[in-house]
């Protein structure tokens, strides 16, 4: 089977290895073919060839790429069956390959509704829902979102849907042409540091607020400032090892500081599917760029660049 790996940072080469069997299946893993694939900011570290302590896999045969649409090939789970198309993520993100073994509790079964690209959709906004799921009510509320990337805009967007009166999206990226697409009433286009900076009444800070961002204890920093007494703050950029945070801060207005990964995939997957199907803006607006497997060095490079423009990039399993 064909697969990518990458001899050195920023690069991919196309290699052929020995494609997994449905002997090699175990209970509750099915074989699957890759239909398409989708690039999220997690992966740009592991491109660009930086350390990952929480993957040891980083380098190896068909890595990163987590993101996955696919057709089930073989399987030992029920809910499964071969023949069937499903989303989901790739353990270990080994995505890059014509063929992966995965975890059926990490896949949901697609209804039919969308094609295999637009249909990488339904994990981003997973991971987006369960954050949610686990947050303050926000009906009434005025919220932030720190980076307005693909994941990010999925956040106003989720934010909005669920009645929050004001959604604030902060970025240096220029989002005004998809803004009002993707629920923010506030665009502002510039770092965090100067928006926190901002001279304003505990009345018009945010009660809530989702770092979007990731890899900076600045960003965090920077969103503790801006809350409002008592409000909430959801780090969901993925973090490094070690924060330090401005404490007197944090604790003088009773803030709460939250975190965490998705843990129920079946539940969120279909949870997102059906949410896709009720905003079908989201699958017109997300996916900005598509790429055959043959491009995927393109594909990446484009996607390490923020870009006015540029939101999601899926690829295609051609070559």
């Amino acid at each position: 089977m064909w697969a990518l790996r990458q001899p050195g940072p920023g690069r991919f080469e196309r290699v052929e290895v020995p494609a997994p069997t449905a002997g090699d299946l175990r209970d509750g893993e099915v074989l699957l073919r890759l239909k398409a694939g989708a690039i999220c900011g997690s992966d740009v570290p592991k491109f660009l060839g930086h350390l990952d302590p929480d993957n040891p896999y980083t380098g190896h045969v068909g890595v990163p790429l987590h993101e996955i649409v696919a057709e089930v090939v073989a399987s030992r789970a029920d809910a499964l069956p071969p023949g069937c198309r499903v989303v989901g993520i790739a353990r270990t993100s080994h995505g890059l390959a014509e063929y992966l073994i995965n975890p059926a509790s990490l896949l949901h079964r697609l209804d039919g509704g969308l094609d295999d690209v637009r249909s990488t959709i339904v994990q981003p906004v997973a991971t987006a829902l369960s954050t949610l799921n686990r947050m303050p009510d926000v009906r009434g509320a005025r919220v932030a979102v720190l980076g307005l990337g693909p994941l990010g805009l999925l956040f106003t967007h989720a934010l909005k849907s669920r009645g929050a009166d004001r959604v604030i999206g902060v970025d240096r990226v220029d989002r005004s042409d998809v803004a009002a697409t993707f629920g923010v009433d506030e665009l502002v286009t510039t770092n965090t540091r100067q928006w926190a900076d901002t001279d304003w009444d505990d009345d018009k800070r945010p009660s809530v607020c989702v770092e979007a961002i990731g890899h900076r204890q600045e960003v965090v920093a920077d969103a503790i400032t801006a809350l409002a007494p008592h409000g909430h703050l959801f780090v969901f950029g993925l973090p490094e090892d070690h924060y330090v945070l401005p404490m007197r801060p944090f604790f003088r207005k009773h803030l709460t500081l939250q975190a965490g990964t998705t843990v129920d995939w079946r539940r969120y997957l279909a949870g997102a599917e059906a949410y896709v199907h009720e905003h079908p803006e989201l699958s017109a607006s997300y996916i900005t760029h598509v790429f055959p497997m043959s491009r995927a060095q393109e594909a990446y490079e484009t996607y390490a660049q923020p870009a006015a423009g540029r939101l999601k990039v899926a690829l295609t399993a051609e070559f």
